[in-house]
């Protein structure tokens, strides 16, 4: 049986390798045009998707990061430390209500206007104002800034705030550069080593070297970035030569490489998890012993080995077992693999197959259930093997892909979703956990809403002690998981792939930090 669905599996995983993302079911993407002659980049790294780089527009600051474009007040270390970047101290008021800042010395704008108080607080304020995930983090009351000093005082003691400076929409840019509309006349203008010199969507950036980084000349003469969607073209680039270094391959290209000593592989454990959204409002995923049998059939270790190519750690919380709030075994009510069971327990639950077509009916009406997902490595394979399962199971699933997945999601068009996200990403459970879970809030695209969960998150909010912090965030996905209103299938060991003689790159736990001023080939 266990061969039999570990093939099953790999001949999914080399279908999901064969097909491209898409608004809809997609045929095969072409390669991106290619830059013209002028612009080729002297490192050129090929990513599998790409993004506007307005930091304060949703998620885009991970790429205005993750390219070396822009940088934060502070960062994350690999064991997911705050240290500072463009901050050379900071303390908190007695209160626990005002963190004073002192900014770093010498740090300009890539327009050569200066970094001081000033530029921040607008910087942080322009955030606030248009970034719902910021304004909720960071929790401003006030800011007041003085030569190189800036005070921030928060609306309530926000015990997470320096983390919230670490998210990628924290990205310092200079505010003046604004056309008035919370739009740049061109590209954001920070304070990181490269500076965007052409955007074009969904296709490439290229960048040059800002002479006057604080941190050091840039070591590449210029940077492209190329957004390459397609898997097998994106590895075929790496395997021509057409790329210095790439992010988002297939899993099963990995041995490809690390056997091949004209490239090099950075492999890291990150809190990226797969997992999947329940659309709770809808019929059948309303019921939390049909969203059971669905947790029941979903087989986290065979998705992990066989279709990540090892690369995944089946997981039964939001969260990584390195963390002290992510420990699998305090998830006591979490089912594990059981098909048999799933079947079991939905004929139970009133679910039969009374036509005799192999799938079921409930009151007379036939289950169906609609499952999403978007292009990332891995998931249209864990989601393709989930619609064979529920088959299985008698559960009638239809299955399609997306490019962005978002506004299916926004626009409850789904009654499953695969999805991946960075659960820890400023270092801190609360800001996924409060954005996920809390009542009507913005990635809480299943709609879930628990009193106890509610409160548990505000609790959290201003909660200083880290011990109490943990036990908190164990409490929230404990009763967040044991009504199956999430599934966690496995967490991610996040990889890239680069030419032998690439330096200065490397995968970091924290998803977001790529290209530096040492990124350089010989």
């Amino acid at each position: 049986m266990k061969q039999r669905l570990a093939l099953a599996l790999a001949a999914l995983l080399l279908l999901g390798a064969l097909s491209a993302c898409g608004g809809a079911p997609q045929a095969s993407s072409s390669s991106p045009s290619m830059p013209s002659e002028t612009a080729k980049g002297d490192f050129v790294f090929g990513v599998y998707n790409f993004s506007e780089l307005d930091p304060a527009d949703a998620y885009n600051g991970w790429g205005t990061i993750r390219y070396g474009v822009g940088e934060t007040l502070f960062k994350l270390d690999d064991s997911l430390n705050i240290v500072p970047v463009l901050v050379s101290d900071y303390k908190l008021s007695d209160d626990h209500m005002t963190w004073t800042l002192t900014l770093r010395d010498g740090v300009k704008f890539q327009n050569g206007d200066a970094m001081d108080g000033g530029a921040v607080k607008a910087s942080l304020e322009r955030v606030a104002a248009q970034n719902e995930r910021a304004a909720s983090d960071l929790k401003l009351n006030s800011i007041t800034a003085q030569g190189n000093t800036v005070s921030i005082t928060t609306a309530e003691p926000n015990p997470t705030l320096l983390n919230a400076l670490c998210d990628p929409y924290a990205c310092i840019v200079d505010a003046a550069a604004d056309d008035g509309s919370g739009k740049f006349e061109q590209y954001p203008v920070c304070t990181g080593p490269y500076m965007v010199k052409e955007y074009v969507e969904d296709d490439h950036a290229y960048l040059e070297p800002f002479a006057d980084y604080w941190g050091g000349a840039p070591a590449c003469k210029s940077v492209m970035i190329r957004a390459i969607s397609d898997v097998d073209t994106l590895a075929l680039a790496m395997q021509n030569g057409e790329i210095d270094a790439a992010y988002g391959l297939s899993y099963d290209t990995l041995s490809q490489f690390s056997g091949n000593d004209n490239f090099q592989v950075s492999q890291a454990a990150t809190t990226r998890v797969y997992m999947l959204y329940f659309n709770l409002t809808h019929p059948y995923m309303s019921d939390p012993d049909f969203r059971r049998a669905v947790c029941m059939a979903v087989d986290k270790k065979s998705y992990a080995s066989v279709l990540l190519n090892g690369a995944g750690t089946p997981t039964k919380a939001a969260f990584p077992s390195s963390l002290s709030y992510g420990d699998d075994s305090l998830m006591t009510d979490v089912p594990d693999y059981d098909p048999d069971g799933a079947k079991v327990l939905l004929a139970k639950s009133g679910y039969t197959d009374s036509d005799g077509d192999g799938f079921l009916d409930y009151h007379g009406q036939k289950v169906s259930l609609r499952l999403v997902t978007y292009g990332r490595a891995g998931l249209p394979q864990s989601a393709q093997a989930l619609q064979s399962a529920l088959t299985s199971v008698g559960i009638s699933t239809s299955y399609e892909q997306y490019d962005s997945v978002e506004p299916v999601l926004k626009a409850d068009n789904y009654d499953i979703c695969a999805y991946a996200c960075v659960t820890t990403p400023t270092g801190d459970p609360l800001s996924y956990l409060s954005f996920s879970m809390g009542t009507g809030n913005g990635s809480n695209y299943g709609h879930y809403s628990n009193s106890k969960v509610d409160a548990l998150l505000s609790r959290m909010a201003t909660e200083f002690d880290p011990a109490e912090r943990a036990q908190l965030a164990v409490q929230i996905q404990q009763i967040a998981t044991s009504d199956s209103s999430y599934c966690y299938m496995f967490h991610l060991n996040m990889f890239l792939v680069m030419k032998a003689g690439v330096t200065g790159l490397a995968q970091s736990p924290v998803d977001y930090y790529q290209i530096t001023a040492q990124t350089a080939k010989s």
